[in-house]
């Protein structure tokens, strides 16, 4: 069965057991494919009933579907263990809360006949559950993943991205520059810049990637959760992330690290102005102002801690996440 596949779709989970079986019955019931192709549902150590929903599902699906479980907390090693474990030449990546359009594997391998595709992806769109978020989100929406580069087939540059979201890859490609970094999401102790930083190695090794316009994916998000204390910490763990990515760009110059430091500083300072002039209206710009106080705070402390904690540095430097 494994010579038939030409696409995987690897989906890192964890303790999203419900909402899986939403997004693996998607992949499931495609509308001419276009060609073989396996699910592979990661468990990262999950303490809900993920591996009986996985396996349910795969008694009865006309798709392979293979379960595969990752102990090591941190969403890259899930990434990763499922890349490993792919047949297909073409690894696609979603998040275990994105549901995809009924023609999606089609379009995403379409794609791939182009040979000069190494990398591609297509637009996440917000699914709010629970009601509504607040109005003052809207401008931070892309904080979640929501992308759309328009509706024509283009190229993208550095530093345009793709997001893990709707993400796919050659396999050759991924192995060549060293598989996914660590991410930034919220429950992985190591913060990286996650297909930021796979984007960028892509770039760097001379691969194109591709925007399709129409390989829809919907990120199913609960409005609930959406609080002013959700937006901060949002906020400071992508300053983590750009620090992470400033740091391998500088290749550590402590000299770039100084000047980086101390424009942050400023900025840090510049904000909190703001913020507190703002305070009382808690206008557009207020929010704004906040979340790049916050971003601020998070870059600086997690750059300092790069430079100064070696065990770090070293995990920072790391290109190779396919054989750690």
């Amino acid at each position: 069965m494994s010579s038939d596949v030409r696409f995987s779709v690897v989906i890192p989970t964890y303790n999203r057991s419900s909402l899986l079986r939403e997004v693996i019955e998607a992949l499931i019931h495609q509308e001419n494919p276009g060609c073989g192709y396996e699910i592979i549902p990661v468990d990262n150590a999950s303490k809900d009933d993920t591996r009986q929903v996985v396996e349910e599902l795969a008694q009865n699906s006309p798709v392979p579907i293979r379960y595969l479980h990752e102990p090591k907390p941190g969403s890259h090693y899930a990434r990763n263990t499922g890349f490993k474990a792919a047949h297909g030449e073409i690894l696609g990546l979603i998040d275990d809360d994105i549901i995809v359009a009924p023609d999606w594997v089609r379009k995403i391998v379409q794609a791939y006949d182009n040979p000069e595709v190494s990398c591609a992806g297509s637009k996440v769109t917000i699914r709010w559950v629970n009601g509504s978020p607040p109005k003052w989100f809207e401008p931070f929406k892309g904080v979640l993943g929501e992308l759309d580069y328009g509706h024509r087939l283009i190229e993208l540059h550095y530093p345009q991205m793709i997001n893990a979201g709707n993400f796919s890859i050659r396999k050759e490609v991924l192995f060549k520059v060293g598989g996914y970094n660590p991410c930034n999401a919220p429950a992985d102790k190591l913060i990286g810049d996650g297909e930021g930083g796979l984007c960028s190695k892509v770039y760097h090794s001379g691969g194109r990637i591709f925007w399709i316009p129409d390989a829809q994916g919907w990120h199913i998000q609960d409005a609930k959760r959406i609080t002013l204390a959700y937006m901060r910490r949002r906020a400071k763990f992508n300053g983590m992330s750009n620090a992470y990515s400033m740091y391998r760009k500088i290749n550590g110059d402590s000299f770039q690290i100084l000047k980086v430091v101390s424009r942050r500083i400023v900025s840090t300072v510049y904000n909190i102005i703001w913020v507190l002039q703002y305070s009382n209206s808690r206008g557009p710009r207020f929010y704004k102002h906040l979340y790049t106080y916050e971003s601020n705070l998070g870059f600086i402390s997690y750059l300092i801690r790069i430079q100064t904690n070696h065990q770090l540095r070293d995990l920072v430097c790391r290109d190779d996440w396919l054989n750690v």
